[in-house]
């Protein structure tokens, strides 16, 4: 057999061809008779750097475990950090921070992240802590850089791992259970303002993205809204006092520069101050009150 070479190739064009079976012809005919649009190679596009998936949601799949056994952790180390945020006040920031990076350093992220939590507990359950707590967070934050995005992570899952999609009603006097009700109302009521101080503390110091806080305040003036003109019922009442507090613990610490804030905060509390008030019958005199205020801080 002769060997297929490129000469034998070429010189078979010009010989007998043999007929093609009338199937394979309707095939041909079928197929395009113009070319092909033609599309220039691109180059394939540059990979980011971006975190493994693993590193943007673990600290989800944690979170909640954390807060829940935040006093049950039985670790020197923990115990140790959790003895310098008991002690820390403004003077000391510096001093304490630097004991609490010496513990840090010898232990991994998972033990960071449970300190993080701890910082976070600490600056909303106890809202007059929220400034220093902030201020121990940017000196950790210099040594850790990824603490920023463990507080980040707790500012969007608040609602969920504390429970906040519920308000608290504060009981009447012959409820069996009254005194637990008014501490579990007066709690709530003061970790909502802490996050709210703490929240805004964490942005004036840029541990966390602009969007995370105009996120949250957008979401508390949909939610105002919404619930000012609803039917006037205890619960509405309430609802609509703790949105007022929150955006007034806000907007008390907003500095000059956050123009865009300033803006809707001054928007949209201004528009809702100007209905009538039976078109918001939920809007207690305190709520009034507490609205411009909050107008008067950002104007």
């Amino acid at each position: 057999m002769e060997a297929v070479t490129a000469a034998f190739v070429y010189a078979s064009r010009f010989t007998e061809k043999l007929e093609l079976p009338d199937f394979i012809r309707d095939a041909i005919g079928k197929l395009r008779l113009v070319p092909a649009a033609y599309r220039p190679n691109r180059a394939p596009a540059r990979p980011r750097n971006r975190r493994p998936e693993a590193n943007s949601n673990w600290r989800e799949k944690v979170l909640v475990d954390f807060v829940r056994r935040i006093r049950e952790v039985e670790d020197a180390d923990y115990d140790r950090v959790f003895e310098i945020f008991n002690k820390v006040a403004s003077a000391t920031v510096g001093l304490l921070s630097t004991q609490a990076i010496e513990v840090l350093r010898t232990r991994d992220e998972q033990f960071r992240l449970r300190i993080t939590t701890l910082l976070f507990d600490k600056a909303i359950s106890q809202s007059f802590y929220a400034q220093v707590m902030a201020d121990m967070a940017v000196q950790l934050t210099k040594e850790f850089p990824a603490i920023a995005d463990d507080l980040d992570a707790h500012v969007k899952m608040f609602p969920t791992v504390y429970d906040m999609n519920t308000t608290i009603l504060y009981p009447t006097t012959d409820d069996a259970e009254y005194s637990e009700k008014v501490i579990a109302w007066a709690k709530q009521k003061d970790k909502r303002r802490g996050f709210a101080r703490f929240l805004t503390h964490l942005y004036v110091r840029e541990l966390v993205p602009a969007e995370s806080l105009h996120s949250a305040i957008g979401s508390v003036l949909v939610d105002l809204e919404t619930t000012a003109q609803g039917e006037k019922t205890q619960q509405s009442e309430e609802n609509v006092t703790q949105f007022a507090d929150f955006l007034y613990e806000t907007a008390k610490l907003l500095p000059p520069t956050a123009v865009e804030l300033r803006g809707l905060l001054s928007t949209k509390i201004g528009s809702l101050l100007k209905v009538t008030r039976t078109s918001v019958p939920c809007i207690t005199m305190r709520s009034r009150f507490k609205l411009e205020d909050t107008l008067k801080c950002v104007q």
